[in-house]
């Protein structure tokens, strides 16, 4: 149970539980549990049984699957302020398809899954939320799947740092990496030695440069032509 104010009013501005009544809230808190994780640490495994979804209030954890062999996919990152494994809620006897560790010291909050479906079942505007957010992640993972399958590992990682870029100058940019560069490799299915020939790459290039987490864009709109001229056409991975 958590009686935390402070903790119950950040979740309740959560867009999954803002148009739960009070009592509502009250009833689901009843069952929650504030979760401290150490960097490194497992939050769970996958085929474990999912009986409880998360909100991350702070920190960054990765989503990934493990294949036979042993080698670790990241599928997603979590950034604080987001909910994860609710949608395994509506799947009965369901297991988690990943499994979740924290990349930096996380503070969780993890919700019953049956209370909270059963809130759903007399709540519209609840589901309605739901709805909405399993919609948005659903396009963002087809669009992801989209860059992963057409797109070379170069483009992959171009791709990301101008999305993710922040102009610091009329035509200079600023990616600040919160996540580590291992993890952020794996997330766009590049290779680490790979990673780091891109990085190097670009750099001699004069494309980018690395300022401890930040990584600088030093050419905003020469980044942009390099999209379409290969550099290091024999990476493929």
């Amino acid at each position: 149970m958590i009686r935390d104010n402070h903790i119950k009013q950040l979740v309740h501005q959560h867009h999954l539980f803002s148009n739960l009544a009070d009592t509502e809230l009250a009833q689901l808190m009843k069952s929650a549990a504030r979760i401290q994780l150490s960097s490194h640490e497992n939050l769970f495994f996958q085929g474990d049984p999912a009986k409880r979804f998360y909100l991350l209030l702070n920190g960054n954890l990765q989503l990934y699957r493990s294949n036979p062999q042993g080698q670790d996919k990241v599928i997603e990152v979590v950034r604080e302020g987001h909910t994860f494994a609710e949608a395994l809620m509506f799947n009965k006897q369901s297991v988690y398809p990943v499994s979740a560790q924290a990349v930096s010291e996380c503070l969780l909050i993890s919700f019953e899954c049956d209370c909270y479906r059963n809130m759903l079942k007399h709540n519209s505007e609840a589901c309605m939320a739901v709805m909405s957010d399993m919609s948005v992640r659903l396009r963002k993972h087809i669009n992801e799947v989209e860059v992963l399958s057409l797109q070379n590992a170069q483009s992959r990682l171009l791709l990301f740092l101008m999305r993710h870029m922040k102009n610091t100058d009329e035509n200079q940019g600023r990616v600040a990496l919160d996540i580590p560069k291992r993890v952020l490799a794996s997330r766009l299915s590049i290779q680490p030695e790979t990673f780091s020939r891109l990085i190097k790459k670009m750099t001699a290039n004069q494309l980018i440069s690395e300022n401890g987490h930040d990584i600088i864009i030093n050419d905003v709109r020469q980044l942009y032509a390099s999209v379409d001229v290969p550099f290091d056409s024999d990476v493929r991975h």
